[in-house]
């Protein structure tokens, strides 16, 4: 494990290359309790892309799916932020101030499935201090009718990619409820191990799990 601080960084893409992602990058924007991002009017920016899945920026329609999908949903909250369902106005402004609207790479966004690019939940890189240095954590959250097919496993992969090799991240880590035992699951599937469970302000108790740049390289390596 790397135990330095902030690393990431974004870089210019060359112009002969092929992208991962569909646009130019953008600079990292800051802390998730900053100004409410106004929302785009034009083609949502594509940060990632797997066989099955697109990670894009929001879009004003996407508040109330997700409000839907995931923020009113007892079941999905269980085990997410402070473990109970989000009032509307509550899951807006949680979704303004913590997702990127395409003004960065980073931060929460919109996860679709192909064909159809129909909303299924959320991940991305967002930034945390749980261990008291400038990192990045991935995360994921679906709706109930998505679990179970192997999602987490393949959005959590390319988050890795898109944070060690894009980013240059020196490490990434993973907060998870100790109760939840499938995305406890997940995160050991992507190579992630155990640090320590903290209580992490607003979302109670979270066991951490990390990951180093070497030990991604060396697994991808084998």
């Amino acid at each position: 494990m790397t135990t330095g601080g902030f690393t990431c960084r974004t870089r210019t893409l060359d112009s002969g290359a092929v992208p991962l992602l569909s646009a130019g990058e953008l600079p990292y924007s800051g802390m998730m309790n900053q100004k409410p991002a106004p929302a785009s009017k034009e083609q949502p920016l594509v940060i990632l892309t797997t066989s099955r899945l697109i990670l894009r920026a929001a879009v004003e329609e996407d508040i109330s799916i997700l409000q839907n999908l995931i923020f009113g949903d007892s079941e999905v909250m269980r085990f997410a932020f402070a473990g109970a369902p989000m009032a509307k106005d509550a899951a807006e402004d949680f979704i303004r101030r913590s997702f990127t609207f395409g003004e960065s790479l980073t931060r929460m966004a919109v996860l679709s499935e192909k064909p159809a690019g129909e909303a299924i939940g959320f991940a991305g890189l967002s930034p945390c201090h749980a261990l008291k240095a400038d990192d990045f954590e991935i995360g994921f959250v679906l709706a109930r009718w998505a679990w179970g097919k192997g999602i987490a496993t393949e959005i959590g992969e390319a988050q890795l990619a898109f944070g060690f090799d894009q980013l240059k991240c020196s490490r990434l880590l993973g907060l998870v409820d100790p109760r939840n035992a499938p995305s406890i699951h997940a995160l050991e599937k992507l190579g992630m191990r155990y640090l320590e469970t903290i209580a992490e302000p607003k979302r109670g108790n979270r066991s951490i799990y990390v990951i180093g740049a070497g030990d991604w390289r060396r697994r991808h390596a084998e």
